[in-house]
């Protein structure tokens, strides 16, 4: 056998690297530990793997970098060798058919497809993962296609076209909380990178269509505080252990308190400052705050904006039907609100809580949400039918052709719609 020097070399450097000093934020991992153990659906490992990746070159690939994203992200996944910049793409690494794709986009290009090792990474509950820089330490969430995942869904292609959705949404919403007081019931998470590759045939077809997806925690990161997933707040052990610690022997009362209705205020708060609702509005989307002590904030962590529904006439007022034009059109939502809410969606109810239970919580979703909105912005939106029941979801539809819905539309246009009512206010939560 013909000895390949080259590739020798290629493959001990990638061993050296990875056998650098690395090191997960507790909160990270904290976050892994939940996702992975506390999780109804599937149990999965929450140690560390080797992540594989492919260096190419960043000529080859479109890119959608915001300005404010993190400089470390950027010098760990573009890095520079002989004067030519590469792209660290990312392999999913329970992938058994995608990373295929690649490689063979790569042959095409007269490129070499050597698997190489750099990163370590977490699994979480779904198809994402906790990649860690080895040398910077830099920790970021990953998403790209894979054929197998820890939730409900067995093969789920990353493609770029929502790669830029998510990404032009992600800025939408960062100019939009810019312009606002505080939040005082949210905690964003930025989608500050996304990575494509496309190709197309002589008839204009399209061949290869992957993306990749980056995630900041930095938010959380260093915090001093526990996020929970909100399907582990449901979890039947978890979700009594922290209503236990708290105090708590009715576990269904209390994350009513803590988890139900605080979700509703932070879903009204997104709603009043994007004009955007959730259209999967599940507990994978949500993380429940806790403080040093693991006593709630009354704070969501909000993630995925791709999946919502966006109010065309939101949109409208400040002049982004760009967004609308590039969005799903199945998800632009015109002279109404739809606002749901399924947290036990893809789970079976923990022994703590009955049906009648969860349909009071989504009683109770609804009341604090109207309460909210009209906390939020002096306006008072009205939905007195009943809810709507779909499987595990609840749903209500908030008309904005009336006359407080084009109140609450003009107050978009004066940029106002978080105004002296919720600047004057002072928020207490007791924990």
């Amino acid at each position: 056998m013909k000895f390949n020097r080259a590739l020798s070399f290629a493959l001990i450097s990638n061993m050296v690297l990875a056998s650098f000093s690395h090191a997960i934020s507790k909160e990270m991992q904290e976050l892994v530990n939940l996702e992975t153990k506390s999780n109804a659906v599937a149990t999965r490992s929450n140690q560390e793997v080797m992540v594989y990746h492919y260096d190419i070159p960043l000529s080859l690939v479109q890119a959608d970098i915001a300005q404010r994203a993190p400089e470390k992200f950027v010098d760990s996944l573009v890095h520079e060798i002989k004067g030519v910049k590469y792209l660290r793409w990312i392999i999913n690494p329970e992938d058994t058919k995608w990373w295929q794709e690649i490689a063979g986009f790569l042959k095409a290009n007269g490129i070499t497809p050597i698997k190489k090792v750099y990163y370590k990474g977490y699994m979480t509950a779904s198809r994402s993962y906790i990649i860690v820089d080895p040398v910077s330490n830099a920790e970021f969430s990953f998403k790209g296609s894979t054929d197998k995942t820890g939730g409900h869904w067995r093969d789920k292609h990353q493609d770029w076209d929502d790669g830029k959705q998510i990404r032009m949404m992600t800025d939408f919403v960062e100019e939009q909380v810019a312009k606002q007081p505080k939040l005082y019931n949210i905690v964003l998470l930025d989608e500050p990178l996304a990575f494509g590759i496309e190709t197309r045939d002589d008839k204009g077809k399209v061949v290869i269509d992957q993306g990749m997806i980056i995630r900041s925690y930095d938010t959380l990161s260093n915090s001093g505080k526990t996020y929970v997933p909100g399907f582990s707040i449901m979890h039947e052990q978890k979700g009594r252990e922290i209503a236990k610690l708290n105090g708590s022997n009715n576990p269904s009362e209390y994350w009513n308190e803590h988890y139900n209705k605080p979700l509703a205020r932070a879903i009204a708060e997104f709603f009043a400052l994007t004009g955007m609702t959730y259209d999967s509005p599940h507990s994978q989307n949500f993380l429940v705050e806790l403080d040093s002590k693991m006593r709630p904030t009354g704070k969501i962590v909000l993630r995925d904006y791709g999946d919502t529904y966006l109010t065309q006439e939101f949109f409208d007022k400040v002049g982004r039907t760009d967004i609308t034009k590039a969005w799903e059109q199945d998800n632009l939502k015109q002279g109404r609100a739809s606002v749901s809410v399924g947290i036990l969606h893809g789970n079976e109810p923990p022994s703590w809580m009955t049906i009648e239970q969860y349909n009071d919580w989504g009683k109770d979703f609804f009341a604090e949400f109207q309460k909210e909105f009209k906390l939020q912005t002096g306006i008072e939106l009205v939905n007195k039918n009943p809810v709507i029941v779909n499987g595990r979801y609840r749903t209500k539809i908030f008309k904005l052709t009336t006359e407080n819905g084009m109140k609450f539309l003009d107050l978009v246009g004066l940029n106002k719609q978080r105004d002296a009512l919720t600047r004057a206010c002072s928020r207490i939560f007791t924990l």
